[in-house]
């Protein structure tokens, strides 16, 4: 059996000290296997602000996978504030990325490998991009890495016929639902704001690219010139 893959997030806090989150997921599928707390908050439970397109049956499910798994990493940085200045290291099989950004900029990037890796099923359909993950990437790296998670997601799943990317769109409205939903589960889980500022600049990208792909194609379009056939035109 193949070990799980790991990712090391590690903060250095304005005070000097630091604090490590480790997640674990499984080899083949990419799902975070890390620990539930043994005692949940009750911001966790699946009825507390439940999300309005929240699928998951209560009877099988008591808390809200993504809240759950966050709820050890928010207790770890709770004295954070959203415009400290934090400096984080990320660890990966195969690199390290460095980055000097704010708190809310840094939970944002851990909150979203979270929420794309717990369970929920709508953000676990963006697990193949959790699978490559990218810390910290700016807006044209988003489009880029969601529009071809898409189109080959339709090649692996045979739905190869041409629709555009109205599912694509119709997913990012119901990213936009549990967004909203979290955020309003993190307002109770703590009295700092970083939580629900990183949800926001999550929810930046949820809400502004369907209406970005077909610019941030057109300006992505140069890029795959030696694509075409010779003497064809720019779509």
């Amino acid at each position: 059996m193949s070990a799980p893959a790991r990712i090391r997030y590690r903060f250095d806090l304005p005070d000097g000290s630091q604090e490590v989150l480790d997640f674990s997921f499984g080899a083949r599928d990419f799902r975070l296997v890390n620990a539930a707390p043994t005692a949940p908050p009750f911001w966790t439970e699946l009825g507390f602000n439940r999300c309005a397109n929240c699928p998951l049956d209560a009877a099988a499910h008591a808390h809200c996978p993504p809240a759950l798994h966050m709820a050890d990493a928010l207790e770890k940085l709770r004295v954070l504030v959203s415009f400290d200045a934090v400096t984080v290291t990320v660890e990966q099989a195969g690199r390290t990325i460095i980055a000097h950004t704010s708190a809310q900029e840094a939970l944002s990037s851990v909150i979203g490998l979270i929420m794309a890796t717990a369970g929920c099923p709508w953000t676990d359909r963006l697990r193949p991009m959790a699978r490559f993950h990218l810390p910290f990437a700016e807006e044209a790296e988003t489009v880029y890495r969601s529009v071809t998670m898409y189109l080959l997601a339709r090649e692996i799943v045979g739905a190869r016929e041409r629709r555009g990317f109205a599912d694509l769109e119709a997913l990012y409205k119901n990213l936009h639902l549990v967004n909203r939903g979290m955020s309003r589960r993190l307002g109770a889980a703590t009295r700092t704001d970083p939580a629900r500022n990183a949800i926001a600049l999550l929810d930046v990208y949820t809400t502004l690219l369907p209406a970005a792909i077909e610019n941030s194609l057109a300006d992505l379009e140069p890029l795959f010139a030696a694509w075409r056939a010779e003497g064809e035109e720019p779509i």
